[in-house]
């Protein structure tokens, strides 16, 4: 029987709809100095916004108001035995490009433009990837950056 880990993430949007881009360090256990989104696992009895929130504030410095963030995607990918839940929020911000305060799983850190996610995704986790096809087919970056 495959144990389960769910995860929550966050695509999060400045006042300009430029997105939050990390870049996981290279020591990081998983997918080293590949691309990132904010976020991460979801504790035992947590609800998935209360972690999406915790994530970001861990791995950023970023305080997400549960009221400006909204699930966007989710999906279930089974790797090496393994379930994982993946819920992906959108999470929005008054300012633009507030300052990051970078914790030790990522090394770097950019505001980008939408269509960046293209140029990035052969880098992302393969669940993110399957989100953003998801996202694009249905023209819901257009939706979201107007």
């Amino acid at each position: 029987m495959a144990t389960t880990q769910p995860v929550a993430k966050a695509i999060i949007l400045d006042s300009q709809a430029q997105f939050l881009l990390l870049q996981r360090s290279d020591t990081h256990p998983t997918l080293a100095g590949f691309y990132d989104l904010p976020g991460g696992s979801i504790s035992e009895n947590e609800e998935p916004g209360a972690a999406v929130i915790r994530e970001v504030q861990e791995e950023t410095g970023l305080h997400l108001a549960i009221d400006r963030i909204k699930i966007l995607y989710t999906t279930t990918q089974l790797l090496h035995g393994r379930s994982y839940p993946t819920l992906l929020y959108i999470a929005y911000l008054a300012e633009q490009a507030p300052e990051v305060q970078m914790s030790w799983e990522h090394k770097s850190y950019e505001w980008a433009p939408l269509d960046r996610l293209v140029e990035v995704e052969p880098q992302l986790a393969s669940t993110y990837c399957e989100a953003l096809e998801y996202i694009r087919a249905h023209d819901i970056l257009e939706d979201i950056a107007n």
